[in-house]
């Protein structure tokens, strides 16, 4: 590994082709499409990971407020080292592959819009796009697995696995670098997705449209900024360098849109008109609190580090065939005490309720695997103008009303989002002299109770979930 040295210049090629036919000279039906590589703006934090964090660069000076007076800028950087520094005792290392390449996508698409009767447009489209460089992390300092665990689950186990002390040094190459995550690149990954669409243009002041999208994306792994916590974040069976294709991140499988609205336009000099509209979102989204964002998809892996890889909470779930196939210790909660056999009961009841764990027994849980279920939002618009002409011109002053979540002004059960109680439902406890992992199972607060874990979501009521209304006024000249 070079960590002074970044990749040399590559050269990359973007071809580009692209059609739009009128099919029968009329312009009633209309096929286009075309194929190309595209390469978006050079990610360049990635590159500065290696610039950061090159085993040098090692020691740092934290102040804030007035303590920053006694650090004057200056080129003396000497006067910054401390009188007896000191190493520490392991750091970080990130890297760059010297075969790096920028990240490109092959993208392609096909559609055709064609005019029906009564003024109706009809539209269908299909996208397939393909990873030609993307990035891809692993981490050079990790010792492969040495064995596999006992029991229904089988997968790998890291020398850290069962130790009680040493557990860094046990699964490090190098004792002292806590983690040598390598940049590198791959072509493994897609996206394609097929959209239908019915529209009836402004005719008469009546419009509408409705459209439904149904796609897929799967990479190896969705990087964030911070190369060590884009290689930790990822979630596997037998370790993250080992990665398997799977749903990416903002993975969106569905969404419904639509909108329809009618605008009344009256008077002469002295006018108006008066507009009504709701549109309409259906998807599957909900809050992640475990990873702390909004995604349609998420994982269900195991608390703690279960593979003893000195990585936590990455450990893709097994599903058993019965839940008292696994090995639970007691667990006590407050003053009761739930038994092996409780845990059992219990988690066999939470993965019956879950629509996607029910459909994995004897299985691993595949990273981001479960769906929320569909949100149904409605929008409501009203606007309302009034117009004068002076001078030949028209003046108009337009009173506008926007009810962001409608159906929950109606009912205030509608409308709401979806929080996942844990995507962890069970905890790593410990392995068995026989090689088989040992577990405690989640909790769940319901009123004043802590019960063991139940529900696979809650309904969210926070002010994003709950309707809300906005008003404007504008006044427009000609």
């Amino acid at each position: 590994m070079q960590t002074g040295k970044l990749p040399d210049p590559k050269l990359l090629f973007e071809p580009r082709l692209g059609f739009n036919w009128d099919a029968t000279g009329k312009n009633k039906t209309q096929i286009r499409g075309g194929s190309g590589i595209f390469t978006g703006r050079p990610p360049y934090v990635w590159l500065s990971n290696t610039i950061g964090n090159n085993g040098v660069l090692t020691g740092f000076i934290d102040d804030s407020g007035s303590k920053t007076l006694k650090h004057k800028f200056t080129d003396q950087t000497q006067i910054f080292i401390p009188e007896t520094p000191t190493l520490p005792s392991t750091f970080d290392i990130a890297a760059t592959d010297g075969n790096y390449k920028f990240p490109q996508v092959w993208k392609n698409n096909i559609a055709i819009d064609q005019k029906l009767p009564f003024g109706l447009v009809a539209s269908a489209e299909f996208l397939y796009n393909r990873n030609v460089n993307a990035i891809k992390y692993f981490d050079a300092n990790l010792e492969p697995a040495t064995r596999q665990f006992s029991g229904p689950d089988t997968r790998n186990r890291f020398a850290a696995s069962g130790l009680t002390s040493g557990q860094d040094a046990a699964v490090r190459i190098n004792d002292n670098v806590s983690r040598a995550a390598v940049m590198t690149t791959t072509n493994e990954g897609y996206y394609w997705g097929a959209t239908l669409k019915l529209e009836y243009p402004n005719k008469k002041g009546l419009f509408g449209m409705a459209a439904y999208t149904f796609s897929e994306a799967k990479d190896l792994m969705s990087a964030g900024s911070i190369a060590s916590g884009s290689w930790t974040s990822v979630r596997t069976v037998n370790g993250n360098n080992n990665l398997e294709l799977s749903y990416a991140d903002q993975d969106a499988p569905g969404r419904t849109v639509g909108v329809l609205g009618y605008r009344l336009a009256y008077g002469g000099k002295f006018g108006g008109a008066t507009s009504v509209s709701i549109g309409y979102i259906g998807e599957r989204r909900g809050f992640n609190s475990s990873a702390g964002i909004t995604t349609s998809r998420y994982s269900f892996s195991y608390a703690g580090d279960m593979n003893g890889d000195r990585v936590s909470n990455n450990d893709l779930l097994f599903v058993p065939n019965q839940a008292s196939d696994l090995t639970f210790d007691p667990l006590t909660v407050g003053s009761v005490t739930y038994t092996a056999a409780d845990q059992a009961a219990a988690f066999d009841a939470f993965i019956e309720q879950d629509n996607y764990l029910k459909t994995r027994r004897g299985q691993y849980a595949e990273r981001n695997g479960s769906l929320f279920p569909v949100l149904n939002r409605f929008d409501l618009s009203i606007v309302q103008e009034l117009s004068i002409k002076v001078g030949g011109k028209r003046n108009t002053i337009q009173f506008r009303a926007d009810i962001l979540n409608a159906s929950n002004l109606i009912n205030s059960e509608w409308g709401l989002g979806n929080n996942i109680v844990t995507d962890r439902p069970l905890t790593f406890t410990g392995v068995t002299a026989d090689g088989v992992p040992k577990y405690k199972m989640a909790t769940q607060k319901i009123g004043s109770d802590t019960v063991l874990l139940r529900d696979s979501f809650v309904k969210s009521k926070t002010q994003f979930d709950t309707w809300a209304a906005q008003f404007g006024i504008r006044y427009i000249f000609n």
